[in-house]
């Protein structure tokens, strides 16, 4: 027991650090813009080290660099898929790929995994669920950043499909519309776009690509859209009378949207009010009565 004790600062400074260096990346998340790149749509180029890899996802990285082809290989497609699908859906943040994102994961499961049980051993319960909570970073990560990209399509959608119309209108075919407005108004949308284009560009169908886009967003006003260009093909309805209709539609789809936002923020501020007003009113309230009835805490406390 004695030769334990002076692991216990240790650890503890190793905690502490780990909780600045989460916060920290928590702090850059929510200050992030991270646009989409689409240099190549089949295969993009994963970013260098030096293009901003958060520092604990480059350790992580490091350590289960080993263990990552092993546990790819340990997976079945369908987990792969969905995999690939959430990293898509974040837009693919400091180029992450399927075997980065499973080195991640190993290097969490070791590092944070031993860090916590150690600190569980050591007595420290609060502090070891903290840092085996650590495990989750990568997956918080994507979260964050998948809603934050769906939250810029949804505000980009209604005005690019109005620019869209217009220019169909004036006689323009719908794929050099898209592509004359992907340029004109730069977003995430308009990467979105951009890349299902290159993919026609190298034979792909316009429906699968479209397919494709959608599936990379999970945006559902984005996907309604999807959905009603393919339908007015097939049945060829007039293209332009098609996009102002939905344009229009993305409109009230949007402010729906908005309001069901903020319905969803009301629980969170009666929250984050009640833990930091309850205390301090308790400790008013009770103070007051104490104060108020003349009561000696000495006698209470048994001084």
């Amino acid at each position: 027991m004695n030769a334990s004790l002076p692991l216990v600062p240790l650890a503890a400074a190793l905690a502490s650090a780990l909780v600045v260096l989460v916060a920290c990346y928590g702090l850059h998340l929510s200050m992030s813009r991270t646009r989409v790149g689409v240099g190549d749509p089949v295969a993009r180029p994963p970013r260098t080290r030096s293009d901003g890899t958060f520092v604990l996802h480059r350790i992580t990285e490091a350590i289960g660099r080993p263990f990552a082809r092993s546990l790819e290989s340990s997976l079945s497609q369908r987990r792969r898929a969905s995999i690939a699908e959430r990293i898509e859906a974040a837009g693919r943040p400091e180029g992450l790929t399927t075997e980065r994102y499973l080195r991640r994961k190993a290097g969490e499961v070791l590092l944070y995994g031993a860090v916590g049980l150690l600190m569980l051993a050591a007595g420290n319960p609060v502090i070891g669920v903290v840092v085996l909570a650590f495990m989750g970073l990568t997956d918080l990560s994507l979260y964050v950043q998948g809603q934050e990209r769906a939250d810029r399509v949804q505000s980009q959608l209604p005005d690019f499909l109005d620019v869209l119309a217009v220019t169909v209108s004036a006689g323009m075919s719908f794929r050099a519309a898209v592509a004359r407005v992907a340029e004109s108004m730069p977003g995430v949308l308009s990467d979105e776009f951009s890349l299902a284009l290159q993919q026609m560009d190298l034979g792909t169908s316009r429906r699968e690509a479209f397919d494709l886009l959608r599936r990379r967003n999970r945006n559902e006003s984005l996907s309604k859209f999807v959905t009603a260009i393919q339908q007015a093909e097939e049945l060829g309805a007039p293209l332009s009378d098609t996009l102002v209709a939905i344009s229009q539609d993305m409109r009230r789809a949007d402010a729906q949207y908005m309001r069901r936002k903020a319905q969803r923020m009301n629980p969170r501020v009666t929250m984050v009010t009640a833990v930091t007003l309850l205390p301090g009113l308790l400790i008013l309230i009770v103070g007051s009565m104490f104060l108020g009835t003349e009561v000696d805490l000495g006698v209470i406390l048994g001084g």
